[in-house]
């Protein structure tokens, strides 16, 4: 809701960058979860509408539990990058987890067997140590207005209470 200022450029490009970051609805970095089965996480990556990553024609159980917003400027091999290393992270830290495709073999971006909790906040700390430039950060107040913290931007599944919402927040906020 701020005016731009046209008498100061360096502070209207500021400005402008940062409503076009804010304001970008397309480059997200996720995580999927299974309503029926708390050991199941699925990471993943869109540069388009991030409700089409909402649901699985395979999976009706499966949904978009969170995602967390990139700066407007990542390109696509640079979000792909990220989601190599963040898995080659994850696969450090839950080590045989991840599971494969049936016909090709190939590693899935699914793991399962996992305490999804530690998964969703180790998951946030390694992109919010190793990849902080690509991503908008948000503070957070609480309803005194005083700041709990710092996180990257995120955004829930609206279905999640309030609760769990708060819950999972409280697990990656920094201070």
């Amino acid at each position: 809701d701020l005016e731009i200022p046209d008498d100061d450029y360096k502070m209207a490009a500021v400005m402008e960058r940062d409503k076009a970051n804010f304001e970008s609805p397309n480059i997200w970095f996720y995580v999927g979860a299974d309503s029926r089965n708390p050991g199941f996480a699925k990471v993943g990556i869109t540069m388009g509408d991030l409700s089409s990553r909402s649901y699985s024609s395979a999976n009706p159980n499966y949904y978009l539990f969170c995602a967390f917003q990139c700066i407007q400027d990542t390109t696509k091999s640079q979000l792909e990058s990220i989601e190599l290393r963040a898995l080659a992270y994850l696969d450090g830290v839950f080590p045989n987890h991840r599971e494969r495709h049936m016909e090709s073999q190939r590693l899935s971006e699914c793991y399962y067997n996992i305490d999804f909790e530690e998964f969703f906040s180790c998951l946030h700390d390694y992109l919010l140590e190793n990849h902080h430039s690509n991503f908008q950060t948000t503070s957070f107040e609480n309803e005194a207005g005083v700041e709990e913290g710092y996180a990257l931007a995120w955004r829930f599944n609206p279905r999640l209470s309030r609760e769990v919402q708060s819950r999972f927040r409280d697990l990656i906020l920094r201070y």
